[in-house]
């Protein structure tokens, strides 16, 4: 792709304004842990929401989408699409538990919530676990995907790709902390949504406009095509592939993923923000943004590009291809930023929670306690350049991204029940998340070594119910956490329900819960129901299916006026 002085020029400023403001924030960063990794804990819910959302929104995003779409249908999207469930639950339930915890990251929470050696060597096993091999994954993907666009518009090498597009990143987070990570954040997802605005305007005009663009894909992918269908069709019963994957995801997905309750990301935003309130709101604006508002402009790119390139075989690279042949001069370097910013939103904020695990739950817990601030913030840097190069050599080996994020899913799969249990049941004890992780990896790594022809769902049903015999057959081999201990989490972080009965009692508090659990549960359900109503409304008007669009906008009103009634009370 040929640049002009002006696309560069584009680049260039963005580059410098994203480091600027990243700099400007390095005093405060420096002065403690807590500055760095959470900005004090007085953000405010429209600056940590915009984090989330831009953390959510990486350079592999529209790539991964692009490649679901013209390789399946729109209906695939249910692959990332199911995680809305859990997103919700975060809304209704975990963003108060979390906040109300207190804690700088969610490993820390093992040693709140159990008891005794095996709590302690859990916290550092996953202090390791999140920080060298998940994050390692996820920053893989991501700047995959950089390198891909770059390579397609650049023709730069992988390694080129990698140690360029992640210098500045890399530099700024170090510098400026989570300070420097939310800040260029909002700026960086306003970037993004523009670029993603823009490829999808110029590759619908490219196809012809909105006005029968199912049809124009007929006309080039024959009378059979399903890339416009919503859900997964039914031409092969109930027990065809297409229906079974939509099944596991729906079914297993949103709740067997590491991040069920919330995960590093969210729990780190929830934590940073100024109260319950504020850190409830930046998730549900959270929600509202990822699915109902960020997913179409990718989705129309993508279904414009079935008609523009029909014969291209690797859909990943067909994104950047359409920024390098559909944009004019300008609107290139401009497309070009929007790829950095949401790669640098992404890449800045794992590389921050990727050192707050190392730091806070290994380093300071296990090999250092007494050090000064000022020593931790100087270790945290060189942890978070240690931790970059572990990545690039991850990513020069890796070569597709939707494998690696269906990888990701099923690695942590085993791991996903145990963490909702934690919060809904006392029995639950470091053991048991011990056990889930080890066999979730030991599984997981031999079906995907073993046996690579497995389906999707066949692999994420063999890690779940093969991961969770064995935590909860642990579980009760092992002993309870202690009753002190059990009480002490019961009264600090706000859990109950049934499942915390017998800890109530013991407690000697006569409060009871279960009235707020209900109201939770009913404000899960219909936030669920609003946002999907949304979602699918809005696609559904977008690719002329108006009197569907219609009844699920309806929909959105009726349950919209329950969520705003819910959170209300």
């Amino acid at each position: 792709m040929k640049l002009t002085l002006l696309d560069w020029t584009i680049v260039a400023s963005y580059m410098a304004g994203s480091l600027a403001l990243g700099l400007y924030y390095t005093k405060k960063a420096s002065s403690s842990t807590d500055e760095f990794f959470l900005s004090g804990k007085n953000l405010p819910w429209w600056l940590t929401g915009t984090s989330m959302a831009a953390t959510a929104f990486a350079s592999d995003t529209p790539l991964y989408v692009t490649g679901l779409v013209r390789s399946q249908g729109i209906y695939e999207n249910w692959q990332w699409w199911c995680f809305l469930i859990g997103g919700m639950l975060s809304v209704a339930l975990f963003a108060r538990l979390w906040k109300s915890a207190g804690v700088m990251t969610d490993v820390e929470l093992t040693e709140m919530r159990y008891s005794g050696r095996a709590a302690s060597a859990l916290r550092g096993v996953k202090a390791v676990y999140f920080s060298l091999f998940i994050h390692t994954i996820i920053k893989a993907q991501v700047i995959l995907a950089m390198a891909k666009i770059l390579d397609v518009s650049l023709g730069w090498s992988k390694w080129e790709a990698i140690i360029i597009s992640s210098g500045v990143t890399i530099f700024y987070s170090m510098m400026s902390g989570y300070w420097g990570v939310v800040v260029t954040d909002f700026f960086q997802f306003i970037i993004a949504m523009i670029g993603a605005v823009l490829i999808a305007y110029y590759a619908v005009d490219k196809a012809g406009g909105l006005g029968g663009l199912t049809e124009k894909i007929t006309s080039v992918h024959g009378e059979g095509q399903r890339y416009t269908d919503f859900f997964p069709p039914l031409d092969g019963g109930i027990l065809s592939l297409p229906v079974l994957t939509f099944i596991a995801y729906m079914g297993m997905n949103w709740w067997s993923k590491y991040s069920s309750d919330g995960g590093g990301v969210m729990v780190q935003r929830m934590v940073s923000s100024k109260s319950e309130n504020h850190a409830i709101g930046a998730t549900f604006y959270f929600n509202i943004v990822t699915y109902a508002v960020r997913s179409w402009p990718w989705i129309l790119a993508a279904a414009a590009s079935l008609v523009i390139y029909p014969s291209v075989k690797d859909h990943e690279s067909v994104y950047p291809m359409m920024m390098v042949d559909l944009l004019p001069n300008g609107m290139r370097g401009l497309m070009l930023a929007s790829f950095f910013a949401a790669f640098m939103s992404t890449l800045s904020t794992y590389l921050n929670l990727s050192s707050a695990y190392f730091i806070n739950d290994f380093y300071r817990r296990f090999l250092k306690r007494d050090g000064t601030e000022r020593h931790y913030i100087a270790v945290t840097r060189v942890s978070m350049l240690a931790l970059s190069m572990v990545t690039a050599v991850a990513t020069y080996y890796a070569t597709s991204i939707v494998e690696v994020f269906k990888f990701l899913i099923a690695f942590g799969s085993g791991t996903g029940l145990v963490y909702l249990a934690r919060w809904f049941w006392w029995r639950v004890n470091a053991w048991s998340e011990i056990s889930a992780m080890a066999a979730s990896t030991v599984i997981s790594s031999y079906l995907y070594m073993a046996h690579p022809s497995l389906f999707f769902y066949q692999k994420l049903s063999l890690i779940i119910v093969f991961s969770t015999i064995i935590w909860v057959a642990m579980t009760f081999l092992t002993m309870p956490v202690n009753e002190e201990r059990l009480i002490e989490f019961y009264r600090r972080s706000g859990v109950g329900g049934p499942g915390w009965r017998a800890v109530e009692k013991k407690s000697g508090e006569s409060r009871l819960r279960d009235s707020g659990l209900g109201m939770a549960m009913k404000n899960w359900l219909w936030g669920t129901v609003f946002i999907y109503a949304i979602t699918l409304g809005a696609g559904m008007l977008l690719f002329e299916r108006a009197a569907e669009g219609g009844i699920c906008l309806s929909v959105a009103a009726v349950s919209g006026v329950f969520v705003y009634k819910g959170f209300m009370k």
